[in-house]
């Protein structure tokens, strides 16, 4: 037999063998779920909202009075105003009653509206401040070029009279957006490809940021850091909830010390959430775990699975067309 052969022999061996060898979380004990068809699939999401195939705009909270045009995504909204672009680097800006147009040179994909002006992050990892009221850009820097990101973006935060931007190169800017100067850079990881910053949050004294690898604190008592392949993060009164991709839960302080953790083996979270004291985590196959926030009591659930984006808005998990109802869950 030729080394040809051989080889290709090997490969399909190897291929066959992989495949056969996936697991899959498998639970004991499974309760029959009832969803509804929303008939409308998600398109695009980022850490704060969700665009659905129709134009259609959810939040955290629940649904925005809004229905987009072809072509068009959510990207942020606050007491403000709602931001919202295309892939052609146009962004529109609706601001007490209003509409302003802008155009940058690329995919507006982040922004927040401080005041009168947009805090923003383009495609290629530029960042800066453009003026609402004069219309124009009034502050500009470039990042770190990067070849990919994570879907997961989030966008910047103000901390008091200053703006944190997360960049897509695993970097947090720390900008003085009145005076238009960087305060400070810090870097929270290194990896090479899917490197941004996909969760940002201010936790009372303490900063919470992470990429999809690693979850990062910091405050006036230092820097902390949790390795870990993550799905989802949430912060829930005084503690850190992360969901790993490997099946794994862990509850956290402010430091990143773990107060109780669960490993729900083989599953991989496609989404997560904690709503009314309660812990939902969506695996995959369609399994939806419903579990107190210490672990100790848990109850599954069976959809069917998921194949496309998936988002929790306002008590609800969608995805694939489906629409679950949490409230109609639990883990008694």
């Amino acid at each position: 037999m030729s080394s040809k052969s051989l080889l290709l022999g090997w490969l399909i061996a190897l291929f066959f063998t992989a495949c056969g060898s996936k697991q899959y979380y498998t639970p004991k004990n499974i309760s029959s779920g009832v969803s509804t068809t929303s008939s409308e699939e998600i398109v695009n999401f980022n850490r704060v909202g969700a665009t659905l195939e129709n134009g259609r705009v959810l939040t955290r909270r629940g649904e925005l009075k809004l229905k987009l045009k072809d072509g068009y995504k959510f990207i942020n909204s606050n007491s403000k105003g709602v931001i919202i672009s295309n892939k052609d680097g146009k962004c529109i800006v609706m601001k007490n009653g209003k509409t302003q147009t802008i155009k940058f040179p690329k995919e507006l994909i982040a922004g927040t509206i401080i005041d009168s002006s947009l805090i923003y992050i383009l495609r290629d990892n530029s960042f800066g401040i453009y003026d609402l009221s004069q219309k124009s850009i009034v502050y500009n820097e470039k990042g770190e070029k990067v070849f990919s990101i994570d879907t997961r973006v989030t966008n910047p935060i103000q901390v008091e009279k200053l703006v944190v931007v997360p960049l897509l190169n695993g970097k947090l800017i720390v900008l003085d957006f009145k005076a238009h100067k960087i305060i400070k850079e810090i870097l929270i990881s290194t990896e090479s490809s899917l490197n941004n910053i996909i969760f940002l949050e201010r936790f009372k004294d303490t900063l919470i940021a992470a990429t999809p690898y690693k979850v990062v604190s910091i405050n006036n008592q230092g820097r902390r850091e949790f390795k870990r392949d993550i799905s989802e993060i949430i912060i829930d009164d005084n503690f850190i909830f992360i969901f790993s991709k490997d099946g794994k839960i862990s509850k956290l302080d402010r430091t990143l010390t773990v107060q109780d953790e669960k490993k729900f083996k083989f599953a991989h979270f496609s989404v997560s959430t904690i709503y009314k004291d309660k812990v939902y985590a969506l695996d995959k196959q369609g399994y939806l775990i419903v579990t107190n926030k210490d672990f100790t009591k848990q109850k599954v659930y069976e959809f069917p699975e998921v194949d496309g984006y998936s988002f929790v808005s306002g008590g609800y998990i969608y995805y694939d067309g489906e629409k679950i109802d949490l409230n109609s869950l639990n883990y008694e």
